[in-house]
């Protein structure tokens, strides 16, 4: 089988996955990749997985879920959706990312559909006579969009040291500017907040493993500068969308209540899945916010669902990998390391993102696992590259 045949689903299953109403193609392209990975693994093995325990503990919890689940089969389905679906594009990108010529390959199709989402959102919102974001567009939501964003920075970043081309830094700084633009449309204030957060890592990480020269005062400096524009982003959002105030706001006001919910059966949740709230507890939801219909917090979602275990056990997923990632931003190759920074930026920023509504589902999370790896799956082939006799690193 030729290298790019083996390439070519998961690259359409990347191109195609932030867009909307894609699922049947997206889950076609995830099939034929695995049946690809499927001849890889007979003909060279299986490859090792980071946090495996991890994961295999995530899934258990799942599955011990049913037997107290208030809709076992809703929530059979969002395992297979959630954790099924996700493993596959997670071991499919670690299997398949061996050099950098499969990462050029895979980033490339990530890039123009990230360009044509882009393209998409910009034409939606200045064909339009509102101000605000089209919610029901071609682009996905707000929330949707802003998510997609902080998993695609980090790998837009990777981008700057694998692809090919001479100038592909001023590439990649094109790129996230052009994304900033579209962010600054959507009018999220979460999203502002987390990309700063990763900013401020990025910095730090990248001036600690040697990748830029900078004094302490000017980083400080930079710092300062980029909390500054972020709260003015901050600010503009909230004005933009007319959004109440973080005090009033009914996702905050509801945690207490979910929190005492899922403390009166700690050690058992209602079964698997976002919508378990509305099942299970419809007297949380408000009538005055009917967009309220989860706890909009991806750990007391999974509280609600699996209990605290599920809670320590997605929790533990997030540290491994972001545990294993800061491990590579060490290493002394130079691709490897930038990998791990920004696995760290990738895993900060979906959790961070996380933690003021769940959009660790579906595309979302498949996006995530996805990049996460591409990501694992270069820096652990390459490694194996340098340690083997006469092998030259995959890395160049």
């Amino acid at each position: 089988m030729r290298p790019w045949m083996r390439l070519a689903p998961f690259a359409v299953f990347l191109f195609i996955l932030p867009f909307p109403g894609t699922v049947a193609l997206r889950l076609l392209a995830l099939a034929v990749g695995v049946a690809a990975c499927a001849w890889v693994w007979h003909k060279d093995g299986f490859p090792h997985v980071p946090a495996s325990y991890a994961l295999l503990l995530w899934t258990g919890c799942a599955l011990l879920s049913l037997a107290a689940a208030i809709d076992p089969a809703y929530s059979l389905g969002e395992i297979k959706n959630e954790i099924g679906y996700a493993m596959a594009a997670y071991l499919g990108f670690i299997t398949l990312t061996r050099t950098r010529a499969n990462a050029n390959f895979f980033l490339a199709a990530l890039i123009l559909g990230s360009l044509a989402l882009a393209a998409i959102a910009f034409w939606e919102h200045f064909a339009s006579n509102s101000a605000y974001w089209n919610e029901r567009g071609l682009a996905g939501g707000s929330g949707s969009y802003s998510t997609y964003l902080l998993a695609l920075l980090p790998a837009l970043l990777w981008a700057g040291c694998v692809l090919p081309h001479k100038q592909r830094w001023s590439l990649v700084t094109g790129l996230i500017a052009l994304q900033l633009v579209v962010a600054a449309l959507a009018g999220q204030r979460a999203f502002w907040l987390v990309f700063a957060l990763q900013a401020l890592l990025a910095l730090y990480l990248l001036r600690a493993r040697g990748f830029i020269t900078i004094s302490a005062p000017r980083l400080r400096a930079i710092g300062v500068a980029a909390v500054i524009l972020s709260a003015i982003a901050i600010a503009g959002a909230a004005v933009k969308r007319d959004t109440i105030a973080w005090s009033q706001d009914p996702r905050i006001t509801t945690w207490p209540a979910v929190s005492a919910r899922i403390l009166e059966h700690p050690l058992a949740g209602k079964g698997f899945g976002r919508e378990i709230m509305k099942k299970a507890y419809p007297d949380l939801l408000s009538q005055e916010y009917p967009a309220v219909w989860h706890a909009h917090n991806l750990f007391l979602n999974y509280g609600m669902s699996l209990g605290v275990p599920g809670v320590i056990a997605i929790a533990l997923v997030f540290f491994m990998l972001l545990r294993k990632f800061w491990e590579l931003s060490r290493a002394e190759d130079r691709i490897i390391a930038m990998a791990g920074i920004c696995g760290v930026l990738l895993v900060t920023g979906v959790v961070v993102r996380n933690l003021t509504n769940d959009f660790f589902q579906r595309d979302l999370a498949l996006l995530f696992w996805s990049i996460a790896g591409m990501l694992l799956g270069y820096a652990q082939h390459a490694q194996q590259a340098s340690r083997a006799p006469n092998t030259a690193p995959s890395s160049r």
